[in-house]
């Protein structure tokens, strides 16, 4: 099966690995690449790539809203978050979905914190918020909030998404709900500490969880962690969606255990 991840910049990606450790537990030899794409091209490249014999691709920043248009069929959850990371090419169709959400549904399960009984507060409010905000509320979490750097262009967009609130970055609106919060999520590409809330001003039994990942922890979860908190970089997550993105194309149940095996998390 050949499969590839798409983005741009691309300077750093463990999904290729991801995608071969998921398929060999399944006995199927696996291709995957890391395919630097821009935006502007990511329509010509899934053409290419269809034609090419491939069964999917993972998009990552900044293409999972960009592929919205290029798309046969796009799924529920993705047309209400805006955001794509799963791409499908059948015979008939390309067609795409998100397991950014129900992937962090899952990395919350694995750390032992139930979706209804956290306080959620996500630094951000595109379309990685969004998806992770649309499965917490369908997982019966109550308590959402989004800090938003630009809320009045982004209010549209998160309009009759229940149990969810908007406030402005840096606001006391955010201060409030991150002194109540039980996890925080870092939904931006900033990968510096720089901008973010500092760790050791939030509650001791709040999870950090920071979408960016690199080759080492992020400087914002290091400070996390010596702060005495639960913190955890991207890198988890991206193995909980890509066991459903594996999922999606072959239509059969992916083991975690040699996904995270592969990348070695958690680390």
């Amino acid at each position: 099966m050949k499969l590839a991840v798409l983005g741009d910049p691309l300077r750093y990606t463990r999904s290729p690995e991801l995608h071969r450790a998921g398929l060999e537990a399944l006995g199927i030899e696996c291709e995957s690449r890391a395919i630097p794409t821009p935006a502007a091209e990511l329509g010509a490249r899934l053409t290419e790539l269809a034609g090419a014999g491939y069964r999917g691709v993972n998009l990552t920043h900044p293409l999972k809203h960009a592929a919205l248009e290029h798309l046969g069929r796009v799924s529920l959850p993705s047309r209400r978050a805006l955001s794509v990371n799963t791409v499908g090419f059948d015979p008939e169709l390309t067609w795409g979905d998100t397991t950014d959400g129900d992937g962090f549904i899952d990395l919350l399960r694995a750390r032992g914190r139930e979706p209804k009984a956290q306080r959620v507060v996500l630094l951000g409010a595109g379309g990685a918020a969004r998806s992770l905000a649309l499965a917490l509320a369908a997982a019966g979490c109550t308590a959402i909030v989004a800090s938003a750097r630009r809320i009045d262009e982004v209010r549209e967009r998160w309009r009759g998404i229940t149990r969810a609130a908007l406030v402005a970055w840096g606001s006391e609106a955010e201060a409030e709900s991150l002194a109540a919060s039980r996890v925080v999520v870092n939904a931006t590409p900033l990968a510096s500490e720089d901008g973010l809330v500092p760790p050791d001003a939030l509650p001791r039994e709040a999870l950090i969880v920071d979408l960016v990942y690199g080759p080492e922890l992020t400087p914002w979860v290091r400070r996390a962690r010596a702060a005495g908190l639960e913190a955890y970089d991207g890198l988890g997550l991206l193995g909980f969606q890509a066991r459903r993105s594996l999922a999606l194309w072959t239509g059969r149940e992916i083991p975690i255990a040699p996904l995270m095996a592969a990348v070695g998390w958690p680390r």
